[in-house]
């Protein structure tokens, strides 16, 4: 994907990004933890977690209840990152992603209408510890 840099932008600021989902871009100077989110989590705060490395897995909030269970055991199935101890990933409905299921990265992003647990573990192994700046802390938005 296009990088559309890292600027800060005040928290609660509307964002505009070229990219669906965004893999980069202005986000909030703030973070979110690493965790599943079961509503959906601004995607300023998220981004922010793609600078630091993290891997953020998606669903659209319609998605079905099966395809939403199975993106979740696939997000579950992601090992830990020896850099940081735990997994540097989270997992947040999204209702503006143009297909059923996302995993972005610093500049990368996989997209689906169905779910490859397999192809998921693989990305985040591969793609995660990229981003321009290396952080662990947890964010610190709930």
């Amino acid at each position: 994907m296009p990088n559309e840099g890292w600027a800060h932008v005040p928290e609660g600021s509307s964002i505009t990004y070229q990219a669906n989902p965004p893999a980069s871009g202005p986000h909030y100077p703030v973070w979110l933890r690493y965790q599943e989110y079961s509503q959906p989590m601004p995607r300023g705060y998220w981004v922010h977690n793609l600078e630091h490395g993290a891997i953020v897995v998606l669903y659209r909030p319609d998605a079905s209840p099966d395809v939403v269970r199975q993106v979740t055991e696939a997000f579950r199935s992601i090992p830990q990152d020896s850099a940081c101890g735990h997994q540097r990933a989270l997992l947040t409905p999204d209702p503006l992603l143009p297909r059923l299921t996302a995993v972005v990265a610093a500049n990368f992003v996989l997209l689906g209408d169905s779910v490859d647990a397999q192809a998921i573990r693989a990305f985040a192994v591969a793609r995660r510890g990229h981003g321009p700046e290396q952080v662990c802390d947890q964010g610190s938005r709930p």
